[in-house]
């Protein structure tokens, strides 16, 4: 038996392929949208990732929020086309791009029975950075809601406190009545889900399907590149 009662999951990026929905619903909407069906879309998708790396930073901060982020991200990336847009329009583009982005959404048979396995004997929860208005939806998309209830998904922006931040893990750690040995966090993000998570007092598994390098001295309780792959750990 696990030691661990509680097993926390990042959600984009680490229950699904989240990167991959986000291209191809930003690629539909782009082709699609009067705003940008004309530009190019490589240099518009380009200008996107780059403007939204660089806010995203700001988002942590807790300078801007998820709608200030979304709209300073599309508003810079327009101007770089030389196109100056009104916030109602970015707003418009964002409510195609979420219609798109959740289609591309689709349940994993794995990803499913692995998670329906861990609840067997663990206590599961998410603790993500993303945002509210896709979370719960991105869940439902997956087949996963019955084993995430949704006092069990922490999500940042309602917590006030984002991931490494460690006010974020020891909210998490008071709900749920846990001691922090008792935790496993399992993420794909290094600073986040492994550095943060380390830091607050879990182990961390880290998912690294693109063999991406660690920026710390941290050391995991594992590494590896499918979900399915912590069964074998646990």
């Amino acid at each position: 038996m696990s030691k661990f009662t509680t097993i926390l999951f990042d959600l984009d990026d680490t229950l699904f392929d989240f990167s991959a929905c986000w291209e191809k619903g930003m690629r539909q909407t782009i082709a699609s949208h009067a705003l940008t069906a004309e530009l190019d879309q490589e240099k518009f998708l380009e200008a996107l990732r780059r403007h939204g790396d660089d806010l995203w930073i700001d988002v942590i901060a807790k300078r801007y929020d998820f709608t200030q982020y979304r709209r300073l991200r599309f508003q810079r990336a327009m101007a770089d086309c030389n196109r100056q847009i009104e916030v109602e329009q970015v707003d418009d583009f964002q409510r195609a791009y979420q219609v798109a982005c959740m289609d591309a959404v689709q349940p994993d048979p794995t990803v499913q029975s692995t998670i329906a396995r861990l609840a067997e004997e663990h206590k599961l929860g998410i603790v993500t950075n993303g945002p509210v208005d896709m979370a719960f939806i991105k869940l439902e998309r997956l087949g996963l809601s019955a084993y995430f209830p949704r006092e069990r998904v922490f999500l940042s922006e309602i917590i006030g406190h984002h991931k490494p931040d460690l006010r974020i893990y020891e909210h998490v750690r008071e709900k749920l009545g846990v001691e922090s040995k008792q935790v496993l966090f399992v993420g794909d993000t290094w600073e986040a889900d492994v550095a943060g998570a380390m830091d607050a007092g879990f182990s961390a598994v880290w998912i690294n399907p693109r063999g991406k390098k660690p920026t710390s001295e941290h050391q995991p309780l594992a590494v590896i590149e499918r979900l399915d792959q912590l069964l074998a750990i646990l």
